[in-house]
């Protein structure tokens, strides 16, 4: 699995100003005030604010920070200012990887409980560990989430109400998405809205691409001991929202690049385009910047498309990143090289 951007990340080299695209008449712009260039898209668009506490890292929200000690053991939830707003010392275990939906996933005595952005455990610690390649805890998904209790699948909303009764029947849920569940019972296969009512499974090509979805993660699941077989897991992230701020996830769901971006595109050719205030860059599968925050929505105008791909979308190893005043057309390669777009 992708390492989940957590932690504080240092800058592990100092850049000179980004090459530029001269012999097109163009320079491209950096972040304004800084040359130290972060190994992670994370550790650049992160900003950790300062505060009393030694070891602080990002969450899955854009808004809030965790602090923990030195053993890993969680302390408190940060805003922006640096000042502690939900008090997490009674707890375990936290996984702000998974905040979603203003819920934290929370362990206590070795149960797990879901607490909101106020400090209030609106889920008590009350159900199973999970034991699951994606973690001890599922995130809210679509106001729902699945959860275990006696061993056995269920179904929540976001103020403990059982939506899908725990049943030994069930083998297993996938998160909801688009108002639906996939469940098995054993075999057999069935679709839930998000009352837990029996519906009709998704027509076609989204029937195909859930069915594919859903194959895919339990094939990887069975083969996820190794390293390699665990980066193969994923063959895309999707860009998603939440709380004005653009990350990925996984086809579980699950947050694996945190909402850090003010803009977003698809992943292509294995990097995907995004924005911090007034400039572009871009990332990797792994979250990994490669090519700096270095193009500027000022220099250029990246309305519309080129040969039917928006800006900052790859296609056979370019990207077009906008046109001049004079109208000519600017791409880069996968370093982030100016290329010819013709």
């Amino acid at each position: 699995m992708f390492r989940r951007l957590l932690s504080k990340r240092q800058p592990s080299l100092i850049l000179g100003l980004p090459r530029t695209l001269s012999h097109y008449g163009l320079t491209l712009s950096i972040l304004s005030g800084s040359l130290l260039m972060m190994p992670t898209a994370q550790a650049a668009s992160c900003k950790i604010p300062k505060s009393y506490y030694k070891n602080v890292s990002c969450t899955a929200n854009s808004g809030y920070f965790l602090a923990i000690k030195d053993f890993g053991a969680p302390v408190a939830l940060l805003n922006n200012k640096g000042k502690s707003v939900v008090d997490l010392s009674r707890y375990q275990k936290v996984d702000a990887n998974k905040l979603s939906g203003g819920l934290l996933p929370v362990q206590r005595n070795n149960r797990v409980g879901y607490l909101n952005m106020k400090g209030r455990e609106v889920v008590p610690a009350m159900y199973d560990v999970l034991s699951e390649s994606q973690g001890w805890a599922r995130p809210v998904s679509d106001g729902r989430i699945v959860v275990k209790k006696d061993g056995n699948y269920g179904v929540i909303n976001t103020a403990n109400k059982t939506i899908v009764p725990f049943s030994a029947a069930i083998s297993d849920i996938d998160d909801y998405q688009n108002g639906m569940a996939r469940v098995r019972k054993n075999r057999a296969v069935s679709w839930l809205d998000k009352n837990g009512k029996t519906t009709s499974e998704p027509s076609n090509s989204d029937g195909d691409e859930f069915a594919a979805k859903s194959s895919a993660n339990k094939n990887s699941s069975a083969s996820a001991q190794t390293k390699q077989a665990a980066s193969n897991r994923f063959t895309t992230l999707d860009a998603r929202q939440q709380d004005g701020k653009w990350g990925y996830v996984d086809d579980n769901n699950v947050t694996m690049i945190t909402y850090s971006f003010d803009e977003a595109r698809p992943f292509s050719e294995g990097l995907a385009g995004v924005r911090i205030g007034k400039d572009w860059g871009f990332i990797n599968l792994g979250g990994e910047l490669v090519i700096p925050f270095r193009f500027s929505n000022s220099g250029v105008s990246a309305k519309g498309s080129y040969k039917g791909q928006s800006a900052f979308i790859f296609k056979d190893g370019k990207a077009w990143i906008g046109n001049l005043k004079n109208g000519n057309k600017m791409c880069v390669d996968t370093k982030g090289e100016g290329v010819r777009c013709e």
